[in-house]
């Protein structure tokens, strides 16, 4: 298949047989005395390696006039090779074959390295479709050069093509391709540009995919797995969490006689740490230290994060212990970030201070994200207090809140009747080009709500767009409720009117929004009852059916009255005893649900 290898200094091998001893076997006839004197002065400079001397030398014998012969061309393009002056190797290319030298995919190849090394990834390409045209077949190391260069210069589609090529020569049934495993550890590492952290989630789990399927053909091709190729597939399935496949690669790499090192430990354990695997993560600790190797600050987060997952914040605090004491392993700010998200998932804002504080005697630069998680526990834990005092303290610091931070310290205005103090954090937001999203213009109208400044609710649901965030179902849910409770009907049906004008419909959780509301300025003596029964009838007659909360809110607003009360459940067809019980019972269950975290740290 015209294999070759480029052995770094001595040229390229076939076997046993040296190509440069193939090539430079004396000057042509008819050459001057003193042109044959430059030939062998080229030749002589490219068996010693002397990359630049052969490029000057070669330079004078196109300047004197003299046609390319396969040692001048030979020399030349390896010298390109080695230099990367891609420019040269390629006009040498067109010299040859002009001069009816015979190209062979070696000299191609020589060129390849060098956009290789310059990141001529269009040229690369180029020289693959030449030789195509010539019915030159690319050896492996041309590929490998063609992948680099793609790799290089960010060019995923373009890296996945050059594959296409690799998979049509290696099926080639007339002489298949028989890449070493090196070529397949390329691909890998071209396809691994994929899954960099600046990259969109998206495209970093299809270029996980991307070297899990070029794993398994090299699988298939029964190529010899190196130490390389597993650290390649363990990567991707941390990515992907492909906890199961990280395992089974890990005995597998072992039994292939490729022992995994701390990096193949760490990958296969956050791939564990995503899916909240902590007894495999812990086992996994255990195997390493078994193995002779000591976990890592990277090993150890992993065990962190997989008790965030499975929301174990006592067993995560343990760990931290031992990677402490036991690990001599000092924590790192990602350390303290995957507590944080434990303590702001278990509501336990006590703890969470208390990382924050032990952070600034370590002496370990707290960032807005901790402040962030700190923040969202004592919103979980109801100490609103800590909430204003945090924020106070990160913007001291010159750490810039982000929108969920933010948003969190809103809701805290909202729930104090604090209006001015949320108008003033949305100004902030804009200075600091943090734009608000649905969530925020959210608890800004709970805000106003609270204020009863309900012109100014519904002038910011239609200001909302203007503004760069366009209202959800939410938002509109939030205004219907607060008109229908102040007894504004009129407002209510423009809300309706405003929501369908851009497209939104109506759901149950609108019309809910919208009967609770009427409900409670019945109850008040705002409205009728009939105004709330009238959204009834109206979602029924658009194929929408009450939920409990709807026929709970319909009863008691009617309770006082025994003859109004059995007329709204002979309206609702439901018992109304069952219906009381099944909202008692969710009550409950959304009140087992509200724990204030683990206090014991």
């Amino acid at each position: 298949g015209g294999e070759g290898r480029y052995t770094g200094t001595g040229g390229y091998r076939r076997g046993s047989a040296d190509l440069d001893s193939t090539w430079y076997d004396g000057a042509p006839a008819g050459l001057s005395a003193e042109d044959g004197a430059l030939h062998d002065a080229v030749t002589q400079a490219a068996l010693g390696g002397e990359h630049q001397k052969v490029l000057r030398l070669a330079h004078k014998w196109d300047q004197a006039g003299l046609p390319p012969d396969a040692a001048i061309g030979w020399a030349t393009v390896k010298a390109a090779a080695a230099r990367g002056v891609w420019e040269v190797g390629a006009a040498m290319l067109n010299d040859l074959e002009s001069a009816g030298v015979p190209l062979t995919p070696h000299h191609f190849e020589c060129v390849l390295r060098a956009c290789d090394r310059k990141a001529r990834w269009q040229e690369a390409l180029a020289l693959l479709g030449r030789m195509q045209a010539a019915s030159l077949r690319p050896t492996s190391a041309a590929l490998e050069c063609a992948l680099r260069a793609c790799s290089k210069a960010d060019q995923q589609e373009m890296v996945e093509a050059v594959w296409e090529v690799l998979r049509a020569e290696v099926a080639n049934p007339s002489a298949p391709l028989r890449p070493p495993m090196r070529t397949y550890n390329t691909l890998m590492r071209a396809l691994s540009g994929g899954i960099g952290p600046k990259r969109v989630d998206g495209a970093r789990r299809r270029g996980a995919e991307q070297v899990l399927l070029a794993f398994d053909e090299a699988v298939r091709l029964r190529l010899p797995l190196d130490d390389t190729a597993y650290k390649h597939a363990l990567r991707a399935c941390d990515l992907l969490g492909e906890w199961r496949r990280a395992l089974d690669l890990l005995d597998e790499s072992r039994a292939a006689g490729a022992p995994a090192d701390v990096l193949s430990y760490g990958n296969a354990m956050s791939a564990c740490a995503r899916n909240g695997r902590v007894g495999n993560v812990l086992q996994l600790l255990d195997k390493m230290r078994a193995d002779g190797l000591q976990p890592n600050a990277f090993c150890y987060n992993s065990a962190l994060i997989a008790c965030t997952r499975a929301s174990r914040l006592p067993q995560a605090l343990s760990i931290l212990r031992e990677m402490e004491v036991e690990g001599g392993v000092e924590p790192t700010t990602h350390s303290y970030a995957a507590l944080l998200r434990a303590c702001s998932g278990a509501g336990d804002w006590r703890t969470a201070v208390q990382l924050l504080r032990r952070m600034e005697r370590l002496e370990l630069k707290a960032e807005a994200v901790h402040y962030g998680l700190a923040i969202n526990a004592c919103s979980r834990g109801g100490e609103d207090g800590k909430i204003m005092s945090l924020l106070r303290e990160m913007q001291g610091m010159g750490l810039h809140p982000d929108v969920a931070t933010f948003t969190t310290a809103l809701s805290v205005c909202a729930a104090n009747n604090q209006l001015p103090r949320a108008l003033s954090l949305i100004e902030r937001m804009y200075s600091l080009e943090v734009a608000p999203d649905v969530a925020t213009y959210n608890v800004l109208l709970q805000a106003c709500d609270r204020a009863a400044k309900h012109t100014e609710m519904v002038g910011l649901v239609q200001s909302m767009p203007k503004l760069g965030v366009e209202p959800n179902v939410v938002n509109y849910n939030t205004a219907i409720r607060a008109l229908g409770r102040a007894g504004d009907l009129k407002r209510v049906a423009e809300m309706f009117s405003l929501m369908r004008s851009r497209g939104l419909e109506p759901e149950v959780s609108t019309f809910r929004a919208a009967i609770n509301g009427t409900c409670d300025a019945a109850v008040a003596g705002l409205l009728e009852l009939d105004a709330p029964l009238g959204r009834l009838r109206e979602m029924r007659e658009l194929g929408l059916q009450p939920d409990v909360a709807i026929q709970h809110s319909l009863l008691s607003a009617a309770a006082a009255d025994p003859q109004r009360h059995a007329a709204v459940e002979s309206e609702l067809g439901v018992d109304a005893e069952a219906v009381m019980a099944a909202a008692a019972e969710a009550h409950d269950r959304r009140g087992a649900g509200r724990g204030r975290g683990w206090r014991g740290w």
